[in-house]
């Protein structure tokens, strides 16, 4: 038995290293993210190349922390795709792109299933990549400038496990739990890329992104959720600060529990700090208050069933409702 295995290790590791020099990679252009927006009749793709590449349209650089892209334009996503292929004498690789961006105003039905289409059919992305959506231009959202002299758009885009602490809103949805999401008429909360001016140079404004936002798609309807003093309440971060009248609030170890039984029943448990502050709110003010921010939230975004409520009931054969929630807060003090 243990001859066998060295045998098939010996085999497997030759047709490895095999592949691997059987590709030249000053011969590849490897794609990183993808974005895509409409302008006037037709779509605009842009590229994100990690490497400085002299093809179609791409913007030139010194390196110096800019981001480069190829752009092209076309009717179709397949068009996209096909007419960057024709801009260069080189094989395109789309198999690293780990993130594709799309504008706002293509989160409709009839695009999202064209571009699901295409990644399923075409096999030119890998299923592994995360969605994001933006308002912003494309070209200023690829073309950032990082005073840090490293890729903010490899960080954000290429690795978002490195900047988890970015995501205070959604985290970034993985490409295959969004068609399922979608083809089980789910709600669904993408990040929200924003052009923000976080970061300065000595005197020089420099624009970066973040995803501290985000928005809603639900059977065809958008909401955003941008700067909602409720949303942490509905997150994943675990830590967050908010503010009581002029107190300022640390919520630590924060969990939402969901149970779906004859009512919906939501548990929240969390502790908390009171930073210095001449006005100091009681427990009690402070589990009123986070009971506010839950029920306005929920209030807020009631038609696009926050808690996949309609889901939930048809998986657990309930028949819960938000008119009829009940909910518990259970918190401690540091």
């Amino acid at each position: 038995m243990k001859k066998w295995m060295l045998i098939f290790l010996v085999f497997s590791l030759t047709l490895l290293f095999t592949s691997c020099q059987g590709y030249d990679i000053s011969k590849i252009l490897f794609i990183a993210s993808v974005g895509i927006e409409k302008k006037d009749d037709k779509l605009e793709g842009y590229f994100y190349l990690p490497l400085s590449s002299d093809i179609g349209k791409t913007e030139t650089t010194e390196n110096k922390g800019q981001g480069e892209f190829a752009k092209t334009s076309g009717k179709t996503i397949p068009e996209l795709f096909y007419n960057l292929g024709t801009s260069t004498s080189l094989v395109i690789n789309y198999r690293h792109v780990s993130s594709i961006v799309l504008n706002e105003e293509l989160l409709n039905e009839e695009f999202l299933v064209e571009l699901m289409d295409f990644i399923k059919y075409s096999f030119e992305i890998d299923f592994n990549c995360y969605l994001f959506i933006t308002k912003e231009k494309m070209d200023e959202l690829y073309a950032f400038k990082n005073p840090n002299q490293e890729s903010v758009l490899n960080s954000m885009l290429v690795s978002t496990s490195d900047v988890s602490s970015l995501f205070l809103v959604a985290p970034p949805i993985h490409f295959l739990e969004f068609v399922q999401r979608f083809y089980n008429q789910r709600n669904i909360i993408l990040p929200l890329l924003d052009l923000a001016e976080i970061w300065t140079i000595e005197g020089e404004e420099s624009k970066n992104f973040h995803a501290q936002s985000a928005v809603y798609y639900y059977k065809n309807n958008i909401k955003e959720v941008i700067k909602n003093e409720s949303s942490p309440y509905f997150s994943k971060s675990t830590k967050f600060i908010d503010h009581i009248g002029k107190t300022p609030i640390s919520f630590k170890n924060y969990k939402l529990k969901k149970e779906f039984k004859e009512n919906l029943h939501l548990t929240v448990e969390f502790s908390y700090d009171i930073y210095q502050s001449e006005e100091r709110p009681s427990a009690e003010e402070i589990k009123a208050f986070v009971q506010k921010r839950i029920m306005d939230y929920i209030h807020e975004f009631q038609e696009l069933d926050p808690l996949d409520l309609e889901y939930n009931n048809k998986i657990h054969h309930s028949h819960c409702s938000y008119e009829n929630m009940d909910l518990s807060i259970s918190m401690n003090k540091n």
